[in-house]
């Protein structure tokens, strides 16, 4: 298939080195192949207009594919004759639980085939990271260490987020609903708790690499074949320009990035289907966050499986909660910013994930990764 980029810039373009990268050197077979480019050359540079890509038999984008099981799911916990109580959570995020080891009843609603998908996701999303970390011999895609300096940069640029983030906040109250309005008022109670937070990002310095990253990954940039993942669009944030979207970034970046479309995924089960009534909504919300809890730690396992021992995963167990914490929480600020801007009605999920990833540090969750 043929992609024209309605937006261009001077200068290499990301989505074309990267998918050229994997197809050509990185030999990562879970993405589009790069055919070819149409480039605008002329004195000095040049542009990229559109790139030639294999096509990808498949049946949706795990996005669709996701919501069509999280329908199923609602579905069966509303046949019930009476909504059961959902069990306490097994397991964290930085030490997940087997889907046999779940409680019997979210085995039963959760169902086998779904836990896989999530276990293969993680699996493809750290080859894709192996892949993108072998160009040692490519100046553009060599591993880069962390330093001291990065890592207070990092801050300064959370401290910003934060400063503006918590500003819209505060202007945009009234426009909330009065549920809603209450649990930003708690969330901007947390500003400081915040900052105290993202400040681990520097306290001493993390031994690890930066490589080059997706940038922009969520389920919609997944297409879903029926038994696997090809992974897609490399062009990164597009508000970023092209030179800032191929800087070298920690990957667990993209692993936050997918973790937090989980949970937008399990409230839009609830708010996108217009089969489920209004008032079913509040009784599917704890189900919702226990779909969330268990899928994003069945990713997280698999993806540490497979990247275990590599140059851009720290070695400490303390490092990698630190990195995965504060990509969290930055994107689901930077979430909670569009939202308050956009989408009002979908404020809850950003909100709610920062609720938990500051109640979650704030109780000292320990991490049991081998």
């Amino acid at each position: 298939f043929l992609k024209f980029f309605r937006q261009v810039d001077r200068g290499v373009n990301p989505d074309l080195e990267i998918n050229k990268f994997l197809t050509k050197q990185g030999r990562f077979n879970n993405v589009p192949a790069f055919i070819g480019a149409i480039e605008w050359k002329y004195e000095n540079g040049g542009m990229v207009l559109g790139i030639m890509q294999e096509v990808i038999e498949n049946s949706t984008d795990a996005w669709t594919y996701i919501l069509d099981r999280l329908d199923d799911y609602n579905e069966r916990i509303l046949s019930q004759q009476q909504v059961l109580d959902h069990p306490a959570l097994s397991g964290s995020i930085f030490d997940p639980v087997d889907y046999e080891q779940m409680p019997a009843v979210m085995k039963e609603l959760l169902e086998a085939p779904v836990a896989e998908r999530a276990r293969l996701l993680g699996q493809r999303t750290g080859e894709m990271h192996l892949a993108l970390a072998a160009g040692v011999d490519d100046p553009n895609f060599k591993p880069e260490a962390y330093s001291l300096h990065y890592q207070r940069s990092l801050f300064a640029g959370f401290q910003s987020l934060v400063r503006g983030t918590f500003n819209n906040q505060d202007r945009n109250l009234k426009n909330l609903a009065p549920d809603v309005r209450q649990e930003a008022e708690e969330v901007l109670g947390m500003k400081d708790v915040i900052l105290k937070l993202f400040k681990n990002i520097y306290k001493k310095k993390v031994d690890t690499d930066k490589i080059r990253i997706h940038g922009n990954f969520h389920l919609g940039q997944v297409l879903f074949t029926g038994k696997d993942f090809v992974i897609t669009d490399f062009e990164g944030e597009p508000a970023r320009s092209y030179s800032e979207r191929r800087l070298k970034r920690s990957p667990l970046r993209d692993v936050a990035s997918m973790i937090r479309s989980f949970h937008y995924a399990a409230y839009g089960g609830l708010f996108l289907d217009n089969q489920i009534r209004k008032e079913d909504i509040a009784k599917l919300v704890p189900y919702a966050e226990q779909w969330y809890h268990y899928m994003s730690g069945f990713f997280m396992k698999a993806y540490l499986e497979t990247v275990k021992g590599s140059g851009f995963i720290p070695r400490s167990k303390e490092d990698i909660q630190i990195l995965v914490t504060t990509f969290l929480l930055e994107k689901a600020i930077h979430e909670l910013n569009h939202e308050l801007n956009n989408r009002p009605d979908w404020v809850v999920i950003p909100l709610r994930g920062i609720k938990e990833l500051v109640k979650g540090s704030a109780k000292g969750v320990q991490m049991t990764i081998e």
